[in-house]
């Protein structure tokens, strides 16, 4: 199993290797997340500039529809907030009973096991993983709690997924300068011209 694990997450970085949309990453990071640990639902939430709230939240295994009638999506309070504030991962087995838990909003599918993993880059938490209802063998619905080894695998991909968003980031800036540069001359030519 753990070599089966293993090869998941080698392919898995890879595939986050070969895109630098960061949107498309964003996704592809907590859709892998969710494959790697074997999760019926994932999030992956940004946090803003300063580290201190979620600024996007990126779902997986949640239809579009469904999504829009949660509402507005978390800044980080509850369990949530305690994985931005102390930036170490964390495994509960049921969520309803872990004091931190401030609840679901109406609408919102039910949940109970949760894995939540910090995304660091260079010594700063820049977003966090949370996998929730860890899908038991091959019985439709049927769920059981995170393992150890689940938290590890997470915790090395979290690795990978700093490094993949880190560069999606930097090509978006790196985008932005060029049509800067390209708006800068062209209005340069065109007070030449006059």
């Amino acid at each position: 199993r753990r070599s089966a694990q293993l090869a998941a997450l080698h392919a898995a970085a890879l595939a986050l290797t070969t895109e630098l949309d960061l949107g498309i990453v964003l996704q592809k990071v907590v859709d892998l997340a969710r494959e790697l640990a074997h999760a019926q639902y994932g999030a992956l939430g940004v946090l803003d500039p300063q580290g201190e709230y979620i600024d996007q939240f990126i779902t997986s295994g949640i239809t579009p529809e469904k999504h829009a009638q949660i509402g507005a999506p978390p800044r980080g309070h509850g369990l949530l907030g305690a994985l931005i504030r102390d930036g170490i991962a964390i495994r509960i087995p049921e969520i309803s009973r872990d004091q931190r838990s401030v609840g679901f909003p109406p609408n919102h599918p039910p949940m109970h096991s949760l894995l939540g993993v910090p995304i660091t880059s260079k010594g700063r938490v820049i977003g966090d993983l949370y996998l929730t209802d860890k899908i038991a063998g091959t019985a439709r619905g049927s769920h059981t709690t995170f393992t150890e080894p689940d938290q590890e695998i997470l915790e090395m991909f979290a690795l990978q997924a700093a490094i993949a968003i880190e560069n999606a980031q930097l090509y978006r800036q790196t985008q932005q300068l060029a049509i800067l540069k390209e708006r800068e001359r062209f209005g340069m030519d065109l007070h030449d011209g006059y």
